[in-house]
């Protein structure tokens, strides 16, 4: 079993190709993917009840999602007692200001617009080391 996961939440196959791709280039944890927000938070709950949720090292999020957008996601995530201080990266198109607003009130690591470069990964990963 790996030692730490990334969780990456896109519904995009062609995104989260290039996510998967660059994550594996920086870093060596194992990769779990969700497409739609309703599966991200099955994933988190079970998770939460194996005790296994404080080994996602960080959770990749897309805003625009299917089924249970990335903000509601996030506000969930953040009301839950286990989940509340895992770290979350916001990785979007959308450069809504309101958006990129309340999701750093809900104390997002950053807000990052695609597509995701290596040093855009490596920045984020050094960051949530030194925080």
């Amino acid at each position: 079993m790996a030692e730490s996961y990334i969780l990456l939440v896109e519904d995009n196959p062609d995104d989260a190709f290039l996510a998967t791709r660059i994550i594996r280039k920086v870093c060596p944890d194992e990769i779990l993917v969700a497409r739609d927000g309703e599966e991200a938070t099955e994933l988190l709950q079970r998770m939460a009840r194996d005790g296994s949720y404080h080994r996602i090292r960080l959770m990749l999020l897309d805003l625009k999602l299917p089924k249970i957008n990335g903000l509601d996601l996030l506000l969930w995530i953040r009301k839950n007692d286990q989940l509340q201080k895992l770290d979350v990266a916001i990785l979007t198109s959308s450069d809504n200001e309101m958006d990129q607003e309340r999701c750093f009130e809900l104390e997002v690591l950053d807000y990052l617009y695609k597509p995701m470069t290596a040093d855009m990964l490596q920045g984020l990963l050094r960051r949530r080391e030194e925080g």
